[in-house]
């Protein structure tokens, strides 16, 4: 499997600037009239085989979990886990809408923010949104959409830090809506039309 899967990764890095590539008709097209490939719960590829079952969960899958964890959670994982590459590699592979789902540990004292599809990732949000920036810094031209939902365990001063988090990081890489392709990669151009 392996041997495969890194030759799956080294065929997908061609997709890594597809965006920059598209023909010139592409360019005043809003980005959400665009067929964009994105990755179904992005982060699974690294959740905590020792985390605890996220709080959304249903009572039953909670109480089978504690009751015979040594079945259970094997199993939580196998369906948990949705992808093998990670985000830049997904990245490189052409995706360009990552599903991120955003969670809080229950009872975490800290104000880390995570990723949960069933149980928690071992990185948090912060690490992940620098990761992407470093891949967007050296991909100009390429543009990705961040679908953050769920929420599970946020407060509302989370919330707040995630917001935070995201403007301080992304800064003038944050796009505003109904922006069509020619005005992202050839801003000059509509000055000069």
């Amino acid at each position: 499997m392996e041997g495969r899967l890194q030759t799956s990764i080294h065929v997908c890095r061609e997709n890594g600037q597809w965006m920059s590539r598209l023909p010139e008709k592409l360019w005043d097209i809003p980005l959400y009239n665009l067929a964009l490939p994105g990755s179904h719960d992005t982060m699974t590829y690294c959740l905590d085989e020792t985390s605890a079952v996220s709080g959304n969960e249903s009572k039953l899958v909670k109480f089978l979990n504690k009751c015979i964890p040594c079945i259970v959670h094997p199993i939580i994982m196998k369906w948990s886990t949705t992808q093998e590459l990670t985000v830049t590699e997904q990245l490189e592979a052409g995706v360009r809408y990552l599903d991120f789902r955003i969670a809080h540990k229950a009872n975490d004292p800290s104000m880390n923010l995570y990723f949960v599809h069933m149980v928690y990732t071992i990185v948090t949000v912060q690490d992940i949104l620098w990761e992407v920036l470093r891949w967007l810094e050296t991909h100009p031209q390429e543009v990705v959409i961040l679908a953050c939902r769920n929420f599970d365990g946020l407060t509302r001063k989370l919330h707040c830090l995630l917001i935070a988090y995201i403007k301080e990081i992304f800064q003038c890489k944050l796009c505003p809506r109904n922006v069509s392709m020619r005005s992202l990669f050839f801003p000059k151009y509509d000055i000069l039309r």
